[in-house]
């Protein structure tokens, strides 16, 4: 099954908890800069991006899922907004979009579904898209960190744990020559103490992005970063956490996922 096709990210930070701790993330990241019009162009289901929503942003999305966008526009309008999406890859995202934007937005680590090639040819041709001054914000997994720790196989928390039942998740890493890496999501079903099911979850390619080779692109591109944001505690439920600074620069060694806001300069 192809992670994207499949029901698993439908309710993909919509809790309550979550929704709470995106909107004051957002809120600390937005607040000093004059923005009205938001586009994600990685929306998936929405629940990253309904805050914003919320916040009193005017939201419009796009995916490449069109199960994703459907789902989308019904968690929308269960939160009482409505909102315009389209069906795009995003490095054809400049032919579609009929309007230009205050900031566009990139989450879920996302990005580095294309190759750093089309990663530098999006941000050149979006920016067409973003308003003077306007604001490139994106989340990501930090693949400096990964790579060089290059992992194989990692058993993440358990979804069920009961007497009767206990579902397990596993991740495999599927590297390649050139350094992209699949993903493969192996659930695991006991019930009664009996082995009933095992299920395979594939994710489509990554291109690692480090974080030097991204800040050239955003520079040569026109823009310059402003700011970058721990942010672990919104996506990643970890009993473990590690001792840090406070200061990114410091920490960066230490941190999984991180986002980063540019401002176009020129």
């Amino acid at each position: 099954m192809n992670l994207y096709e499949t029901s698993a990210l439908f309710s993909q930070n919509m809790s309550k908890k979550q929704q709470e701790k995106f909107l004051n993330f957002y809120k600390q990241v937005f607040s000093e800069y004059d923005i009205t019009t938001i586009h994600d162009c990685s929306i998936g289901a929405g629940g990253t991006t309904i805050p914003l929503a919320k916040l009193g942003y005017r939201i419009s999305g796009s995916d490449l899922s069109e199960t994703l966008l459907k789902k989308a526009k019904v968690n929308f309008e269960e939160e009482g907004h409505s909102i315009e999406l389209f069906t795009s890859d995003f490095r054809k995202l400049s032919e579609v979009l009929p309007n230009t934007y205050d900031c566009i937005i990139s989450t879920g680590n996302s990005l580095p579904h294309v190759n750093n090639g089309d990663v530098r040819n999006f941000i050149k041709s979006i920016s067409t898209k973003i308003n003077k001054d306007g604001l490139l914000f994106i989340d990501i997994r930090n693949w400096d960190k990964i790579l060089n720790e290059k992992p194989v196989f990692k058993a993440r928390d358990p979804l069920v744990m009961t007497e009767d039942e206990h579902v397990s998740l596993y991740q495999i890493w599927n590297w390649h020559d050139d350094q992209s890496v699949d993903f493969i999501f192996v659930t695991s079903i006991d019930k009664k103490g009996k082995h009933e099911k095992t299920s395979l979850t594939h994710a489509p390619t990554y291109y690692p992005l480090k974080y030097n080779d991204y800040e050239k692109m955003l520079n040569d591109c026109g823009f310059e970063i402003r700011r970058c944001y721990d942010v672990d505690d919104l996506w990643l439920n970890s009993h473990k956490e590690e001792i840090k600074t406070g200061n990114f620069k410091e920490d960066f060694s230490k941190v999984n996922w991180y986002a980063v806001l540019a401002q176009k300069v020129r």
